[in-house]
C-alpha cells in the first residue's frame, strides 16, 4: 500500500502548472466566504457590443436572491448606473466616479470626496492649453436635471461632442472655471485622442501632485477616456467603505473587472477575477481569469460562487 503524506520536491515538480496553479487557486476560492460581489460595468457586465446578455442578467438577480450583496463598482456616473441596474433587473449599491461616490439602496450617500477647487481650477486651465474640454462631476440630486459640468471654451472634438449628444439632458454646459465653483467636484472626464491625454496627463502629475489620471482605451465609440480622480481615490476606497458599512472584511469580497481602473479592486478583495477580455497588468493580479464579457464570463462567476455557497 502506497504511504501517505507530503509530495516530494520531484513530485511537485512532475505536476504541470496549470493543473497546480488550478488546484491552489480552488483551495483558496472554498476557503472564503464571499458575501459581496463587486462587478465593474464596462468591460465586464456588457458586452462589446454596450449590451447586457439575458443570461448575466439572470445571474446578476440570482446572485441577489441568494443573499450575496451585489455593488457596481463603475468610472460611470450615478444616474447611468442606475440605467443599469434597471437593465439588470435589481436595487443595488453603487460605487460610481472612480469611488469618489457611493450610493446606498436607498440611493442616499455613503461616501462623497470632493475635489480640491484650486486643482479643478488648474486642471481646466491644463485642458483648455490643449484645446480640450473637461467634464466635471459632482453628487447630484437626481430630483435634479444636470448631472455634470461641461466645458464650452473650445470647440468640443467629436468624442466629447458625442458625449454630450448622448447625455444632453443633464449637461451643464459653460464656463467651467465658473459653474465648478458653484458645485462640489468629486472628479472629471477627458475624452480625446491618447497622445493628447498623455500630454495633459504629464502637466497634470507635475502641477497638481494629488491628482491622479488613468487613461484607458474606450471599446464603444469615444476614442480615449482619461479619468480624473484624487490620488487616495479609487474603486477600492470607495468599496472597502462600503464594505465595512455592511459588517464585511475585505476577505469576504469578491471583485470583477477588466482595465486598469479596476486594479485597486483587484488588488484589495479577498477574491479577484479578471475578465477574458482585461488588461494583462489585471489579469496577473487576479486570483483567476473568467470568460470574457462577449462570452458571459460574469455569469461563469457568479456560478462558481453560488455553488460553492450551497
Amino acid at each position: 500500500m502506497p504511504l501517505v503524506g507530503r509530495l516530494t520536491d520531484d513530485e511537485l515538480r512532475s505536476i504541470p502548472f496549470n493543473l497546480l496553479y488550478s488546484g491552489l487557486v480552488s483551495l483558496y476560492w472554498i476557503s472564503v466566504v464571499i458575501r459581496m460581489l463587486a462587478l465593474d460595468i464596462d468591460g465586464t457586465l456588457t458586452t462589446s457590443e454596450r449590451s447586457i446578455s439575458d443570461r448575466t442578467c439572470a445571474a446578476v438577480r440570482r446572485a441577489v436572491d441568494s443573499g450575496l450583496e451585489v455593488v457596481l463598482a463603475t468610472n460611470r456616473r450615478y444616474r447611468s448606473s442606475l440605467l443599469i441596474a434597471d437593465q439588470l433587473g435589481v436595487v443595488v449599491p453603487v460605487v460610481c466616479v472612480g469611488g469618489a461616490l457611493v450610493k446606498g439602496k436607498a440611493r442616499e450617500t455613503i461616501v462623497c470626496e470632493s475635489f480640491p477647487a484650486a486643482a479643478v481650477q488648474r486642471i481646466i486651465q491644463i485642458a483648455r492649453a490643449e484645446k480640450q474640454s473637461l467634464i466635471v462631476h459632482h453628487d447630484a440630486d437626481l430630483s435634479q436635471t444636470r448631472d455634470f459640468v461641461l466645458d464650452d471654451n473650445d470647440p468640443w472634438n467629436i468624442y466629447t461632442a458625442r458625449y454630450f449628444s448622448e447625455y444632453e439632458s443633464v449637461a451643464w454646459v459653460g464656463d467651467a472655471q465658473t459653474l465648478s465653483a458653484r458645485i462640489k467636484p468629486i472628479g472629471a472626464t477627458l475624452f480625446g485622442e491618447e497622445q493628447v491625454l498623455r500630454a495633459i496627463e504629464r502637466q497634470v502629475t507635475r502641477d497638481c501632485p494629488g491628482v491622479v489620471l488613468t487613461i484607458i482605451r474606450e471599446v464603444d465609440g469615444f476614442g480615449w477616456s482619461c479619468a480624473v480622480s484624487q490620488r487616495h481615490v479609487t474603486k477600492w476606497t470607495g468599496l472597502s467603505r462600503l464594505a465595512a458599512v455592511f459588517g464585511f472584511t475585505p476577505a469576504e469580497v469578491c471583485a470583477v473587472g477588466d482595465e486598469l481602473n479596476d486594479l485597486a479592486m483587484i488588488e484589495g478583495a479577498g477574491v479577484s477575477v479578471a475578465m477574458g477580455n482585461a488588461h494583462p497588468q489585471v489579469k496577473a493580479r487576479a486570483t483567476w481569469v473568467t470568460d470574457s464579457n462577449d462570452d458571459d464570463g460574469v455569469v461563469t462567476v457568479i456560478e462558481r460562487l453560488l455553488t460553492d455557497m450551497s
